[in-house]
């Protein structure tokens, strides 16, 4: 350790000597190395790059860190838009500002885009839109993967790379790019759909209804009749148990048809848009729609149909996903190998159509009813359910009519009411 004039000591690590060439740019010495050292800001990563000129002389470590740095800044900036207009950056806040009014926009794809220090905007949003590479992209994943204790999920990762092409998308629209470029697929990993069995969702239903008798609490809230019916009416509606579709439906939304008896459910949000969804018959009835004589809707028809009472629909929903818990410790189904969550409910329903209809449900009118797509029914379930000697003998019927309407094939294909609920009352 050198002391200086003050008499304090210095670190040998300390610089001696700078000399500023231009922004950004400077040689220095430290009292480790008798060579001149080059300090380079990357405009990428916004940080200093050090680097020995390996040379002695002033003059001539000028000369190596003007070279040095006009040869990484070519590389660097080789990427970069020279335009803000041709910038991820201009492109990806486009996108935010048109995704304000989507319905299908999460609060997910927002972080996504925007996380500090590891959004795609943090990340990509200097680089120039039509020099995107596929391996560009395969470096971003990476570095996702390296900034965390364990790699993201295939999923994620494929959201991530969803996003990037939207993005990607509006400027082969502005006709910057002809287009898109290729792009990495992640890795597909189907994880199991937890669906009730029978024997359980009686049990859960059983509990629900002991639990409203007795008029258990969970966070100050009583759990009464009501949300034992909304568990239900999710099973009879396919509806998802989500802010954007079950939680967002309001009595306007409702319709009862006859016919078969059912109701006609508007859904404004959902995951898949705006649909308009046929339930099974007792649904009806959960919904207090009993027959054709029944006295008009009390309800106001802005009124939220489930659990009205919370004008914030995250707050419901939330509320909601505790009491379902707290009825499954109840009912003894709290098991860590099949954790049962209220999406268990939706696939309960799938399931439960597919096996009671026989094998003559139309899956087309069944994925379209439940705003879910033929490829999900066959991947999550119809894989996963062995042939029954109805579905053997259904497959190998001739001319059969591959088109119905959803009333015939609520009619014809399903049960009038499901038995599970009609034994639980």
């Amino acid at each position: 350790m050198a002391a200086d004039s003050t008499g304090s000591k210095k670190s040998i690590n300390s610089v001696t000597s700078r000399k500023h060439l231009r922004k950004g740019l400077s040689i220095q010495k430290t009292g480790r190395s008798p060579y001149w050292h080059i300090r380079l800001r990357d405009p990428l990563t916004s940080k200093y790059v050090v680097r020995s000129s390996k040379e002695k002389s002033r003059l001539e470590a000028i000369e190596t860190a003007l070279e040095f740095a006009d040869s990484y800044h070519s590389k660097a900036l080789s990427d970069l838009a020279q335009a803000k207009a041709t910038s991820f950056e201009h492109y990806a806040k486009i996108l935010l500002e048109m995704q304000k009014t989507e319905t299908n926009w999460s609060y997910r794809d927002n972080r996504i885009l925007s996380r500090p220090k590891d959004g795609l905007i943090y990340y990509f949003g200097k680089h120039d839109v039509t020099k995107f590479t596929k391996g560009m992209v395969l470096n971003y994943l990476a570095h996702l993967d390296q900034n965390r204790d364990k790699p993201l999920a295939e999923s994620t990762k494929s959201k991530h790379v969803i996003l990037i092409k939207k993005v990607l998308t509006l400027a082969v629209d502005d006709g910057l790019m002809r287009t898109l470029p290729p792009m990495p697929k992640a890795k597909r990993v189907d994880t199991p759909r937890h669906a009730f069995t029978d024997n359980e969702y009686k049990r859960f239903s059983q509990a629900a209804s002991e639990c409203a008798r007795r008029g258990d609490k969970v966070r100050g809230v009583v759990i009464t009749d009501h949300h034992g019916k909304m568990f239900k009416f999710a099973v009879h509606s396919f509806l998802r148990p989500t802010v954007s579709e079950l939680f967002e439906l309001k009595h306007k939304d409702v319709q009862v048809r006859q016919d078969p008896h059912h109701l006609e459910l508007i859904v404004r949000k959902g995951k898949t848009g705006h649909r308009t969804s046929v339930t099974m018959p007792f649904a009806a009835a959960l919904y207090g729609a009993s027959g054709p004589n029944m006295p008009p809707n009390p309800h106001h028809p802005e009124a939220y149909v489930w659990m009205p009472e919370y004008p914030n629909r995250t707050t419901a929903i939330n509320t909601a996903r505790r009491i379902f818990h707290h009825v499954i410790e109840e009912a003894g189904l709290d098991d860590q190998d099949k954790k049962l969550t209220p999406y268990s409910l939706r696939h309960y329903a799938l399931q439960k159509r597919l096996r009671a209809s026989g094998g003559k449900v139309n899956i087309y009118m069944l994925a379209k009813n439940a705003g879910t797509s033929v490829e999900q029914l066959e991947r999550f379930y119809l894989k996963q359910m062995p042939p029954t000697s109805e579905m053997i003998e259904n497959l190998q019927i001739k001319g059969e009519t591959s088109v119905i309407s959803a009333q015939t094939y609520l009619r014809d294909h399903l049960p009038s009411v499901d038995e599970v609920d009609v034994a639980d009352g």
